[in-house]
């Protein structure tokens, strides 16, 4: 529960630092009205996060509204900008009466800044009070606390600032803030369709919007910078022999204020590998299962599991062979299965129980290929797919008839997330709100299919179909929201370097639909894979970052299928990596 925490801690910074420098500053500038309206402030700004979370979950207009309050933002660091400046050219005298009309505005200016992030903390709580994961409510808790913490002690240190110390602080704060706002702000309406080219757009800075890789991350430099700037200007003060009681100490005890630093550092790191699920890989087991060819599993390099569909005894029992090194024979493993996933020492194997009553299953097992859970399905098993780290299961089941496939125009699937320790059924994707262009959109006939996870594992990507059209959506476990991305997306399989979608799109007529294209996340552009151009009906998966794999009948009167390799560019030919195999993963 790391990720959750730590994504939760950035939405609290966003929240608390910026009203904790408002105290720090409005203190230094002796005005007592202004530091009772930011509390009074924040007490309404709590008491209204249950409120404003409840109307945000269920507004159909969500990115509109976090376009508007991050640009109410922007424009607040604008303004407070410019009260700065007037104050330390003198052009203002202190305010140490606002009038009520100028409480009041203060006050809800620091509601604001509050809630459009606390409020988006409350959807999440919401969401795991629902599921009762203790687990993610005690790391949401915790991250909560530590961002009041921290911003309790930014109004703290403050106190003791300098002047001029307080003054860059503060002015840095302001250009980072504002920074930081005006990307949310762009973000946020290209996925609104406020802007031309949204698509590419919203492509273009998810990695620096609110929940991307980088975007994260800018909410820690509301600290850093200042923390620099009133370094820089404490230095200069010193120099000039006036340094504050707290920049005095940092300079006259610098062994003693690394050793904190260096303490803090290391704490951090912990509680970043604590959070982290440990597992034990596939190809590392400690207690292999002897296969019944009597062959060892391999134990260094990266395999690949997969079905063996050969028209004898072993049909669709589980097979491992070595990738590193290669040439090794495959082994055997005492597992039937009609669709298989593993990572990080966690599978899904998706069963058939044929008898006077035909039943299905999915099971789950370990990295000892020893089974931990057995969950009931509701119909014939399609898909499967667990996160890279294990934690999360997808499950993608056909819940019409017993023989339906996606090329069929009357069926129905049903798409279960599923907690890979406790074997429990988290939620399906249909309890998701669903969002396309800005606006929440709901159908009788959604079918949701071909879930694969991000490094992040609280994002995935998915096949949404509705009104005879199939979408990509990205999903967002915490928020339980999907979003369109690109039309015409089936069976998406995410690139280890979580940069590229694979998958299967409708070019022909029903009986060969399917080409397999390549959608680069970053631009929203699609290309062909051109080494393969007959039909694929599987959910690839990926090689390397270059090639991928996918199952390929042999005919269609064929129960014998083999996995193939094809590279996404170049002019090297589709071939058969796998013979009689199926449902090929990539175990590192």
């Amino acid at each position: 529960m790391s990720e959750l925490f730590f994504r939760t801690l950035s939405q609290g910074l966003q929240a608390f630092i910026p009203v904790a420098a408002g105290l720090v500053w409005v203190r230094r500038a002796g005005s007592v009205d202004a530091v009772k309206a930011i509390r009074w402030g924040i007490v309404w700004a709590f008491a209204l996060t249950p409120v404003a979370g409840y109307l945000f979950q269920h507004s159909v207009l969500q990115a509109r509204w976090e376009a508007m309050l991050a640009a109410v933002a922007a424009g607040l660091a604008v303004y407070s900008g410019v009260l700065v400046r007037q104050a330390l050219r003198n052009e203002a005298k202190a305010l140490t009466r606002l009038g009520a009309a100028r409480s009041i505005a203060l006050a809800v200016a620091t509601v604001v800044i509050m809630t459009r992030q606390t409020m988006e903390i409350a959807v999440v709580a919401q969401a795991a009070f629902g599921m009762g994961s203790l687990e993610a409510i005690t790391a949401l808790a915790g991250s909560v606390a530590a961002a009041i913490a921290i911003a309790s002690a930014y109004v703290w240190i403050g106190r003791g600032l300098s002047d001029a110390a307080c003054a860059s602080a503060t002015k840095a704060f302001i250009s980072v803030f504002f920074a930081q706002a005006l990307v949310y702000a762009f973000h946020e309406s290209a996925e609104a369709g406020f802007l031309p080219w949204s698509e590419m757009l919203h492509a273009a800075s998810e990695p620096y919007g609110p929940d991307g890789v980088y975007g994260q991350y800018v909410s820690y430099l509301l600290l850093a910078v200042p923390m620099v700037a009133g370094v820089a200007a404490t230095v200069r003060a010193r120099r000039s022999g006036s340094p504050s009681r707290w920049s005095g100490w940092v300079l006259a005890r610098p062994l003693q204020t690394l050793s904190v630093i260096a303490l803090l550092s290391v704490a951090c790191v912990i509680a970043w590998r604590a959070g982290g699920e440990r597992s034990v890989p596939l190809a590392h087991a400690a207690t292999p299962v002897v296969p019944t060819a009597g062959i060892p599993i391999p134990t260094a390099g990266s395999s690949l599991l997969y079905r063996h569909t050969a028209g004898s005894a072993d049909a669709s029992t589980l097979t491992i062979a070595a990738l590193e090194p290669p040439g090794a024979r495959p082994t055997t493993v005492p597992f039937v299965c009609d669709r298989v996933s593993f990572a990080a020492g966690q599978g899904i194997c998706l069963q058939t129980e044929r008898g006077l009553f035909t039943s299905y299953k999915a099971v789950l097992f370990d990295a000892a290929m020893k089974t931990r859970h057995s969950i009931k399905l509701d119909g014939t098993p399609s898909r499967t797919r667990v996160s890279a780290d294990g934690r999360l299961g997808a499950v993608t089941v056909f819940v019409t008839g017993q023989a339906h496939g996606y090329s069929s125009a009357a069926f129905s699937t049903k798409t279960s997330l599923i907690d890979m320790a406790s074997g429990e059924e988290l939620t399906d994707l249909e309890q998701f709100t669903t969002w396309k262009d800005g606006v929440k959109i709901h159908a009788a006939d959604f079918n949701f299919w071909g879930v694969t996870f991000a490094r992040n594992s609280n994002m995935f990507y998915a096949t949404l179909k509705t009104n005879g059209k199939t979408y990509l959506v990205q999903g967002d476990l915490g928020l339980r929201k999907l979003t369109v991305l690109h039309e015409n997306v089936e069976c998406p399989s995410l690139s280890p370097d979580n940069r590229l979608i694979a998958y299967k799109k409708r070019t022909g007529p029903d009986l060969a639909p399917w080409s397999i294209y390549v959608l680069d996340l970053s631009t929203m552009t699609e290309r062909a894979i051109g080494a393969e151009t007959r039909s694929v009906d599987d959910q690839l998966e990926w090689l390397d970052d270059t090639h991928v794999l996918y199952g390929m009948r042999r005919s269609s009167q064929s129960a014998l299928s083999d996995v193939w390799v094809a590279p996404i560019e170049g002019s090297e030919p589709a071939r058969v990596f796998i013979a009689e195999g199926d449902s090929p993963i990539v175990v590192k």
